[in-house]
């Protein structure tokens, strides 16, 4: 097949007239399955996330099974506000939701339970927070925050009941498929626990599911990236999230960067890493994000890149239109459309 390739689109001039062009399973002008055309074609316009604090702590801070914490995780869990997470649900919606009125002139909105392990509760509670943050005026749906392994049978039959009601997305941690990496980072779960957890979602056509990946572990391959890139397409997810693994200051990893037992990749490696992952990613699969960005910058160890958010995501972009490359071009025969799975757990 021969694809006449254009040259590397800009990010920040939106207003300059582009070359049209389309890769197979892609939306015009795209090289990847961006999440605004996502939510566009399934909501019929924009929608923001507002990120909530709802969970205090997860497994591993409680030490279940031994389990010490993520060698990652800063102390507010990936929360995006932390100084708000005292603060009740509905409060926490419409002040979040307000900052991004304000930039975006937003006006549709799903509620993002983010911080730490939501899951880890009683379903009873998460219920009554469900119903709570969809009272608020303007919210279209919900994404949950969780990891494989607090994903029991009933939460996830819960789940799918919701889904026949609004909208649902499960966001699963799942960052490696690699048993060695996971004990590396001291998840306390295998890539067993992974794989069980996203095709148990994917029995329920009404859960959205995105799978939680980080790039720049150690002993991380491009065999490894694609066998993933094409694990996560042979279990049907609907999307994945790209998180460039980077130093926050009191963490674990910390102490092994300064100790100098690991080094995060450059921007240049990074940007390679996920141009070889896209490859054999299924183009249905959507990409919530291509990079990860610290909230505070100022907790941010290394790299010094990761206190941004358009660059890398540029630098990747252009990487692709470098290597004449674009999302599902070398991926195998998708068998997991999107709606296809069947059965119940």
């Amino acid at each position: 097949m021969s694809i006449s390739v254009p040259a590397p689109l800009s990010l920040c001039s939106p207003a300059a007239p582009q070359p049209q062009f389309r890769f197979p399973g892609l939306p015009e002008g795209r090289r990847i399955q961006p999440l605004s055309e996502h939510y566009r074609k399934r909501f019929g316009h924009k929608v923001y996330k507002v990120s909530v604090s709802t969970a205090q702590t997860c497994p591993n801070r409680e030490g279940l099974r031994g389990m010490s914490v993520c060698s990652f995780c800063d102390e507010w869990g990936s929360a995006a506000y932390p100084e708000r997470r005292h603060e009740p649900l509905t409060r926490q919606v419409e002040a979040n939701a307000a900052r991004i009125r304000r930039r975006y002139k937003a006006g549709h909105f799903l509620v993002y339970f983010q911080a730490y392990t939501h899951t880890f509760d009683r379903v009873s509670r998460l219920e009554a927070l469900y119903e709570e943050a969809l009272a608020v005026p303007d919210v279209e749906g919900i994404v949950i925050g969780t990891r494989p392994d607090c994903l029991p049978t009933g939460m996830i039959r819960r789940l799918a009941a919701w889904g026949r009601r609004t909208y649902v997305s499960v966001e699963v941690g799942v960052q490696s498929l690699d048993d060695a990496q996971l004990r590396w980072l001291s998840r306390g779960h295998d890539a067993a626990s992974s794989r069980e957890a996203l095709a148990r979602l994917r029995a329920f056509p009404e859960i959205e599911v995105c799978a939680h990946l980080m790039f720049g572990l150690p002993g991380e391959t491009d065999r490894q990236l694609r066998e993933t890139a094409a694990a996560l397409g042979q279990l049907g997810v609907h999307a994945v999230k790209l998180h460039n693994l980077h130093v926050l200051k009191g963490t674990p990893l910390e102490t092994l960067w300064r100790q100098g037992r690991f080094e995060p990749p450059t921007l240049a490696e990074y940007a390679a890493k996920v141009a070889v992952f896209l490859e054999y990613l299924p183009p249905r699969v959507v990409i919530h994000r291509l990079n990860a960005v610290a909230s505070r910058w100022d907790e941010v160890a290394a790299p010094a890149w990761a206190r941004h958010k358009l660059a890398p995501a540029q630098a990747i972009l252009d990487t692709l239109a470098e290597r004449n490359t674009w999302q599902g071009r070398f991926a195998p025969v998708d068998r997991a459309a999107p709606d296809a799975a069947k059965g119940r757990v």
